[in-house]
C-alpha cells in the first residue's frame, strides 16, 4: 500500500468501493447477498494507491495500460457474475 500500513482500512474500503474487491456473503437460509457496490470509475484510484501496480508499470511499461484494462474487465465480469447470482437466487423464491 503506497499510502502506509495506516492507510490499509481505507484502501480496503476503495478496493470494495472501486468493484476491485466485491464483498459479498452466503447465508442458506437467506441466500446469496452483495454487499458492496461497484463504482468503476474508482478503479484506477484504487490501483494508483497499490505498490505491485506501480512495479508492473516499471517492469512493464508497454503493455500496462492493457494488462489494467483486462484487469478492470475481469473485474467487472466477476462483479456482473455475482449480481447474476444474487438475482437468481431471489427469482428462485
Amino acid at each position: 500500500i503506497l499510502k502506509g500500513m495506516n492507510n490499509s482500512i481505507e484502501e480496503e474500503k476503495l478496493a470494495c468501493e472501486s468493484g476491485y474487491f466485491p464483498l459479498f456473503r452466503y447465508n442458506p437460509k437467506k441466500g446469496m447477498m452483495l454487499d458492496s457496490k461497484a463504482d468503476f470509475t474508482k478503479y484506477y484510484e484504487f490501483i494508483a494507491g497499490e505498490d505491485r501496480y506501480r512495479t508492473l508499470k516499471k517492469i512493464n511499461p508497454d503493455d500496462y495500460k492493457e494488462l489494467l484494462e483486462m484487469n478492470m474487465e475481469n473485474a467487472k465480469d466477476r462483479y456482473e457474475y455475482l449480481e447474476n447470482l444474487v438475482k437468481e437466487e431471489k427469482s428462485e423464491e
